[in-house]
Order: C-alpha cells, then structure tokens, then sequence
C-alpha cells in the first residue's frame, strides 16, 4: 500500500489510545521480519535504521545511507500494511539531508553532547527543508541515561526540561517529540524507573506527539501508563537485536557447522536457513511488542 507519512500514524495513535512501534532494523532480514509482524498483527508500523550505527566510527567503511533508505521506502511501500520509514538519530546534518533524499519519510537529528543553541538551530533549518519535501522531523530534548550490559553501570543522563521543550517545539516546528523521562538506552537487566508525573506534564503542556526511546527496558504496565500519559511512538532495537543473536545461537548449537550444506544453509529458506530463523526471531519479538502497544488489529483504521 501507499506509503504513510509518520506524523499520521501518530496522530492516529494519539487519538486512539495505543502506540506505533518504530523497530530499528539492522539488515534486510530485520526490517522484513518486522513487517512480518507488522502484517501478521494488522498493525501500522515504523520501520527504518538508526543513523549513528550506519555512522559508526567504529566501521571500515561508513555506509552509505541513501541504500539504506531506498530499502526502507521500497520495503514500505511494497507491504500490505501502513508504514512509515525513519531515519533514526542521524548525528550529522549532512547524512539527514542524504536521507530524505534516499527515500526516509521521516528524520531524527541528535548529536550527542552538543549545545542546546545548536542543536535547535540545525533542526530548525532541517524543518524548513523537510517539510518543503513532507518530511516528517522528530527531536529529543533531555538525555537517556545508557545502560552497559557487561558492567551493569548507566550514564547519567538528564530528564526533559519543560520549559525548554516547549521553546524548542515552536522554534524548530517539529513533528515528534522524544522525552526523557526516566527511560534509558539499551537497557536489558533490570527496568528503568519511570518519571510519569514529568510525562504527564510534558503531554499537557507540548503540542506534538511525544516519543519513547529506550523501549526494551520498559515493562508491559510501563507502555500502558506511558500511553495513558500521552506517549504514542514507542522506539524498539536493542530487544531484536538480542533476538537475532539468540536465533543465531540456536542454530549453531544445533547444527554440525562442518557438514551442513552452505546453499542451504544461506539464501534457500525456511527452518533449515540461519537467516531465516534470524527473521522469524526478529518478527516473533516484534509482534509482542505490538500487541504490548495495542497497535495489533488498528491497521485498517488507519485513513
């Protein structure tokens, strides 16, 4: 079907009492596991790629994102539900404009560290071009603690100032806003302690759609309050990550790795495939978060 703006699909959510899941992809056969899922559940979704990864100083070679976006656009397009394609905090402005013109619905800017004043003067500017194309814009103010898995420690982070939200909102004119409001990035042990009197008074008192990053720490009666206190896009990655390398684990563990059959084993599909049962796993974790975010069965409302 036609491809969905992000900004409709929240505001459907907003009006309905559930959230859209945006379930960060990390290849091919993760953002198709998610519209799996997606088409299984009868659920409107978002999907897309996360700019700091594709950005990573860490790679060889920094990846091109207008393949990135492409895919996501032509993956959208093609599924039989209403979908939305994002590119995810995307920490150069350069690679935010290369995104929109790849195919991305949807931009979210966020440069770690930098001041305040700057950050609104590149979203702004970022608007201005986004939306002369419809391109949806999203933002965060506050910062998400990080959880570190192999020491147990989190950042420190800092919760949405109001004031300072509101301001940066009707400066920028941005679409979506994500908050901090107690949840924390790639959280996998323990849960995060959530601040809902904050989010209640950010709802009131900010006129777009508010965000959560950091979905994988948050329990099932965190998502229902944080939807009853006005949150309607809910960020999922790190939870289909870990479900991805748990497949992959599996079938290792299964299998005699020196007898197994490569073309089988790659590209043919289905049980006997490790790619396959990497996406099954993606689509299978997916779908319980949309049930979790009551978006499941909401597909067909959306107009």
């Amino acid at each position: 079907m036609p491809l969905v703006s992000m900004k409709k699909l929240l505001q459907h959510a907003q009006k309905n009492s559930y959230a859209v899941g945006y379930f960060e992809a990390f290849n091919m056969d993760a953002m198709l596991g998610v519209l799996d899922a997606a088409e299984n559940k009868n659920s409107p979704v978002i999907i897309g790629f996360g700019g700091q990864f594709l950005n990573s100083g860490r790679r060889a070679k920094i990846e091109d994102v207008s393949l990135y976006g492409a895919l996501a656009k032509e993956a959208a397009r093609h599924s039989k539900i209403p979908a939305a394609a994002l590119l995810n905090e995307a920490d150069s402005e350069d690679m935010v404009y290369r995104g929109m013109q790849s195919g991305f619905g949807a931009v979210m800017y966020q440069k770690d560290g930098e001041a305040f004043s700057k950050t609104l003067e590149i979203t702004a500017r970022i608007c201005r071009v986004a939306h002369a194309l419809d391109i949806d814009v999203e933002s965060e103010i506050g910062e998400l603690p990080c959880a570190d898995l192999e020491t147990g420690s989190r950042t420190k982070g800092a919760n949405t100032d109001v004031s300072r939200a509101k301001y940066f909102v009707e400066q920028t004119k941005i679409d979506a806003l994500a908050v901090a409001v107690g949840n924390v990035h790639l959280l996998e042990s323990g849960k995060a302690e959530m601040d809902y009197e904050l989010l209640n008074t950010l709802s009131e008192q900010i006129p777009v759609p508010l965000v959560l990053h950091g979905g994988t720490g948050l329990s099932g009666e965190d998502f229902q309050k944080a939807i009853s206190c006005g949150i309607s896009k809910i960020n999922i990655g790190t939870a289909l990550k870990r479900a991805y390398i748990e497949a992959a684990g599996r079938f290792y563990k299964e299998k005699d790795i020196a007898k197994i059959n490569p073309h089988i084993t790659i590209g043919w599909g289905g049980e006997e495939d490790m790619i396959d049962c990497g996406r099954a796993a993606v689509a299978k974790k997916a779908g319980e978060y949309m049930d979790a975010f009551k978006s499941s069965g909401k597909a067909l409302l959306v107009r």
